[in-house]
């Protein structure tokens, strides 16, 4: 059996280096109330080099392509089990 290599996106704040999971959950902890030291951090895509800030609610400022990876393929697998379901109403 052969499984398709993905190389998963690291995100560099400071001098720290998180992976999607981590900063995902930094996000929600600032939206939560906690880790505000972080607000108006820097934010790196290590893959694109692409930058954003952490605004104080725990969104990003922009984009980054590295987040749209998974939310991509949870995306594509939703529409294709959509496809797939029948709906009787």
């Amino acid at each position: 059996m052969e499984f398709t290599k993905v190389r998963c996106p690291k995100f560099r704040i400071g001098r720290y280096k998180l992976n999607e999971y981590e900063l995902r959950l930094l996000m929600l902890n600032i939206a939560e109330g906690s880790k505000e030291e972080f607000i108006g951090c820097k934010v790196t895509d290590c893959m694109s080099g692409e930058s954003v800030t952490i605004n104080p609610n725990g969104s990003l400022s922009g984009r980054l392509m590295g987040l749209d990876l998974m939310t991509d393929f949870s995306k594509r697998h939703m529409e294709i089990k959509n496809a797939n379901h029948s709906f009787n109403n």
